[in-house]
């Protein structure tokens, strides 16, 4: 699924979208909720790792205001560095993942933007791409995790689109 299609008020066939929102607050809560099951019974030995923004997650609902998508970052990575402390493969269901990225791909570095620029991304596991150009692909996780600088792994060239151009010639 190409992201451009599905965003609301954007390339997508024209319907009511009267209930467009800007906030991710029930994103946020699934990733909490899946972030509290990883600390669930597990012993305290000081603050785990992705507190940090997990508990500005909290707070974000607990204020009760729309909850944006910088603090849904912030909730994402912090639960992808539990993750990895713990040993965990993340879960983040695909329209979270996604919209991270495109948030992450748009202020990203200038090295990161460097690679990813001309190209478009696509999760190979979770069904999104956005951009234009040749696939560079990636889990959901691995793109996330490049996209943040928490990783030196870039995306891989992906399969070719019947409109990139070769630049073998005829």
């Amino acid at each position: 699924m190409d992201l451009r299609y599905e965003l609301p008020l954007s390339w997508r066939e024209r319907q009511d979208e009267s209930a467009v929102t800007s906030d991710w607050r029930a994103h946020l809560t699934r990733v909490l909720a899946a972030a509290s099951q990883l600390t669930e019974g597990r012993p305290e030995a000081g603050a785990p790792a992705g507190s940090e923004g997990l508990r500005g997650g909290d707070a974000a609902l607990e204020s009760g205001r729309r909850v944006t998508i910088k603090q849904l970052d912030r909730a994402v990575y912090g639960y992808l560095e539990l993750c990895e402390s713990l040993g965990v493969t993340p879960e983040l269901d695909p329209t979270t993942s996604g919209a991270v990225a495109l948030a992450r791909a748009t202020s990203a570095p200038t090295p990161i933007r460097a690679v990813i620029a001309g190209h478009s991304l696509r999760a190979s596991d979770a069904g999104w791409s956005f951009g234009r150009g040749p696939e560079l692909q990636a889990t959901a996780v691995e793109l996330l995790n490049f996209l943040g600088g928490r990783s030196l792994q870039a995306p891989r060239p992906g399969r070719r689109q019947p409109n990139d151009s070769d630049p073998s010639g005829p």
